[in-house]
């Protein structure tokens, strides 16, 4: 079973979203938490041009990566979904 890696970045959103509204907040940690313990039985489809996925929570994206080697799945981001997609492409 993989586990949840969150990076400062996601951890940060996540934060001032629980503060803003907490239902939201949940939701996208349970969205997480479920990718963790699905990753190996479903279909991961990259993004067109880069290397992360993207798990999708209401109006939210979520980017993420895999790895594989050692069962982890990285939380990016988190944003709406214009927002989201900028981000990545400035990386």
């Amino acid at each position: 079973m993989f586990s949840v890696k969150w990076s400062e970045q996601a951890r940060r959103q996540l934060g001032k979203l629980a503060r803003r509204n907490p239902e939201i907040a949940q939701d996208i940690y349970e969205k997480a938490q479920w990718l963790a313990n699905n990753a190996e039985k479903i279909g991961h489809e990259r993004l067109v041009g880069r290397g992360e996925m993207s798990l999708h929570s209401g109006q939210y994206r979520i980017p993420y990566s895999l790895d594989w080697a050692n069962q982890v799945v990285i939380i990016q981001d988190i944003d709406k979904h214009d927002a989201a997609y900028r981000k990545l492409n400035r990386r």
